[in-house]
């Protein structure tokens, strides 16, 4: 090649043949740009979402210096993982210790909001003042220091205010919570969705809208870990001097004192330890706990998966493109011949092919931007994200400059089969094979797209099969037939009208039988208390407070003694010290079988003599999913506010009287009634999203790997057409002409399978890991699988055998 090649190697006239190849050949070229539009779609997407959960918190300027306090729970005898709630007392260590410059809480839930006739849940966060700096909150209108400082005063974001009331010219305007009356004193910037801490309407410390449950010692309780809290150091002081004055701080608590005995198997640990994450490395903290929130973290594996994932895909689009590019030259030689005589170079020739592959591939990125565009709701929905930002003109311009990558590297095997075709043979009418190396080469290319399609094939019904294992164990008690509802706060008002309800309730047709909680069932709040059995070792145990009706409500199984004392005898303080245990609770509590545990004392601080009598044991009541331990939970007889009910008949009709009932009883609440069934699934909403990704992945792969099938087979039909007749003329059947034709399609599924099925079985062994209940995988996933893609190689390539099937001597033969 000399210099004047070199420098003609790409003319922008390339563009308008190609152009005019594409429309001359109006079926190849959808397959072509329709595949790689495919793979450009899901890249787009994945890569977008990856970007966007990096760009949390990256609103916050200052995020490097603002700290999140994590702590760790080691008393008991489980070891526990980083959380990121921390107790409000330890900040206020710190904020007493002086080497904080800036320090706030941050405790958020969602609260009843009543606007004239208007009653929602909204997301309320209580702050300190020092949080308006931390996290750069910017006020629209208003005096925020006054919003966070009065019990009567709120600050409420722009998205709220229209919503609440039409307008951002909220401040004045009023508001109640719970029947509690605040005023809007300041409007504030909505945070963007990349915020690990939203918030909706912020509130002080000491406002109106904080919850009964939480007045009282909740703010000095070392052992409540319900709240965040976010500081700054001042200059010339470290996180590991943050760490010891808590430490030193902890020590001296009534807290330390009682737990340091309890601490079981984790005795030589703090019974409660501290470490910090800065804001910008807290969404993607890599120690915390992997059931953390997932508004507020997500693991860096699933990120990766996700660039693999996309990635791969767009990898297999493009070898599909290689492969029906490749073909196309091959049939062009007579072209290129007549390109070479007429005085076109060995560059000119493959810049044509390049050229080609370039707006081949700037077609299909800006097909596949659009269809990410029409499919970003459905993506949205299934990552339950905003992904805000994906179509900015820095992603455009970066998938279009990575279109002409793709399309450069895609064009280069296509130019040099170009390239090496001889002028003078194909004019002579001698069509030029490929070289055994470049069959080899596309068959490799082949093998890599059914091996990726494959592997995820496997990986997704692993990951289904797990998270339809684990969604369908044993609950514990009978979840069909019971509805769940909160039912207000817990003060004496709303108690009075709990009482209402439930009279009312009770009068409804279908209706057998209502009890009272504290928590949900897999609600995720878990209190602790310590118990002690006399001549045994001491644990920290969950504890829920219930009704007398408790038990049978929910059809927990008694396995030993009975439930607890009749609700006539409720207010009989003999019956305040009975407590009913879990299985798990009195194993834990050394009682291997249930029966001796009954008429034993434990002894404890939650009731007012100090020792509660174990009058019963029930099955365990699973609160987690498979990646949990069974709960063991210690049963107390109190008052709660989530109502439980058990009925016979239609739901829709319980739903329909009892909405009816509830503005009668709790009208400054919103109506949240749900079915037992449905609260259980939502722990394994995760699960099921990754298990849609995949499915959804796998799927596509195997969509692309049947277009590459079917391009080789195509092309090694034609190229076999001659010694298949000759097979035939001598008395070869059809069953001979199959597995002749196909043997080339079964080697490369086979080795497929040898090149995808065992990254797949150890990533199906490592997801597994995690759960402590695991599905019975063994290797049907690996087999069905293989199958499938069998299946999928037979349909795509089945109009290929009957061509073969009915090839004529005389066509094959001429020429």
């Amino acid at each position: 090649m000399n210099k004047g090649d070199a420098v003609s190697y790409f003319r922008w006239d390339d563009f308008r043949v190609g152009w005019r190849w594409l429309a001359k050949e109006p079926g190849w070229s959808s397959l072509v740009i329709g595949g790689l539009a495919i793979g450009f779609a899901c890249c787009f997407l994945l890569l977008g979402y990856v970007g966007y959960s990096w760009q949390f918190d990256r609103h916050i300027q200052g995020r490097e210096q603002v700290y999140l306090l994590r702590s760790k729970m080691n008393f008991g005898d489980q070891e526990h993982a980083w959380r990121p709630e921390s107790p409000m007392a330890a900040g206020q260590a710190l904020r007493d210790s002086g080497i904080v410059e800036k320090l706030s809480m941050a405790l958020g839930y969602f609260a009843p909001i009543r606007v004239g006739n208007q009653v929602v849940d909204r997301w309320v966060t209580l702050v300190d003042p020092d949080y308006a700096d931390l996290f750069e909150v910017k006020t629209v209108s208003g005096d925020l220091m006054h919003a966070l400082t009065r019990p009567d005063g709120a600050a409420v974001t722009e998205a709220i205010a229209l919503k609440l009331y039409g307008t951002t010219q909220a401040v004045g305007k009023t508001f109640t919570v719970g029947g509690k009356a605040l005023s809007v004193a300041a409007v504030v910037k909505t945070p963007p969705p990349t915020a690990t801490q939203p918030y909706e309407i912020l509130g002080g410390r000491g406002s109106r809208m904080t919850p009964d449950s939480m007045y009282g010692g909740f703010y000095q309780n070392w052992g409540s870990l319900g709240g965040y809290n976010y500081f700054r150091l001042k200059p010339g002081h470290s996180l590991a001097e943050a760490v010891q004055v808590l430490r030193q701080a902890l020590r001296k608590t009534p807290f330390y004192k009682e737990v340091t005995p309890n601490m079981g198997a984790a005795g030589h640990k703090e019974p409660l330890e501290f470490s910090m994450v800065s804001l910008a490395d807290a969404y993607l903290d890599p120690d915390m706990d992997s059931t953390a929130d997932p508004g507020r973290h997500d693991m860096q594996s699933i990120l990766w998966g996700c660039v693999a994932i996309g990635m791969a895909i767009l990898l297999l689009a493009a070898i599909n493109y290689v492969n029906l590019a490749t073909v196309r030259a091959i049939r062009r030689q007579r072209e290129i011949g007549v390109r070479k005589v007429l005085g076109a170079s060995v560059a000119r020739v493959a810049g044509q092919f390049v050229a080609e592959s370039v707006l081949v591939a700037l077609l299909s990125a800006l097909i596949g931007m659009g269809l990410a565009w029409l499919l970003l709701p459905v993506f949205e929905g299934m990552l339950r994200r905003e992904l805000v930002g994906m179509f900015s003109l820095g992603n455009l311009a970066m998938a279009l400059s990575g279109a002409m990558l793709i399309g450069l590297a895609s064009g280069a095997y296509p130019a040099w089969t170009a390239a090496r075709v001889r002028a003078t043979q194909s004019l002579a009418g001698r069509d030029q094979q490929e070289t055994p190396q470049g069959i080899w080469l596309r068959r490799s290319l082949t093998v890599l797209q059914f091996a990726v399609a494959m592997g995820l094939a496997s990986m997704t019904l692993a990951v289904a099969w797990q998270t339809w294992h684990g969604s369908r164990l044993p609950s514990g008690y009978e979840v069909n037939g019971l509805m769940l509802s909160d039912a207000g706060d817990n003060n004496k008002a709303d108690a009075v009208r709990r009482r209402g309800l439930a009279e009312a309730v009770r009068r409804l047709p279908g209706v057998k039988m209502l009890s009272y909680g504290d928590t949900m069932p897999a609600g995720g709040s878990r209190n602790t208390d310590s118990y002690h059995v006399p001549g045994g070792r001491s644990l920290d145990l969950a504890r829920r407070m219930v009704d007398c009706r408790f038990v049978e409500a929910y059809g927990l199984a008694l396995l030993a003694g009975k439930r607890f004392s009749t609700c006539a005898a409720e207010n009989d303080a003999a019956s305040d010290e009975s407590v009913v245990l879990s299985e798990s609770a009195a194993r834990r509590l050394g009682f291997t079988d249930p029966a001796r545990a009954v008429g034993q004392w434990l002894e404890t601080e939650v009731v007012g003599s100090g020792r509660a009598q174990i009058v019963g044991v029930v099955g365990d009541a699973r609160e987690g999913t498979a990646r949990e331990q069974k709960l063991a939970l210690v049963y107390l007889k109190g008052s709660g506010n989530v109502l439980a009910i058990r009925y016979q008949g239609e739901e829709a009709v319980l739903r329909t009287a009892f909405a009816q009932l509830w503005p009668q009883y709790f009208p400054d609440y919103p109506l949240n009634l749900i079915s037992a069934k449905r609260q259980l699934g939502r722990q394994y909403e995760r699960d099921v999203r990754n298990a849609q990704m995949l499915a959804a992945a796998a799927a596509i792969s195997l969509l692309i790997a049947a277009f590459g099938i079917y391009v080789l087979m195509a092309y090694s039909v034609q190229r076999m057409s001659r010694e298949v007749v000759l097979r035939k003329l001598y008395g070869a059947g059809s069953l001979a002409v199959i597995l002749r034709v196909g043997r080339e399609l079964l080697w490369i599924v086979l080795a497929s399978a040898g090149v995808g099925l065992l990254p797949a079985w150890l990533f199906i062994k490592h997801y597994q890991a995690d759960f402590i209940e695991r599905a019975p995988i063994g290797g049907w996933t690996l087999l069905l699988a293989l199958a499938l893609c069998l299946l999928v190689s037979a349909l795509a390539v089945w109009k290929h055998m009957r061509f073969a099937l009915r090839l004529r001597p005389a066509e094959a033969l001429r020429g």
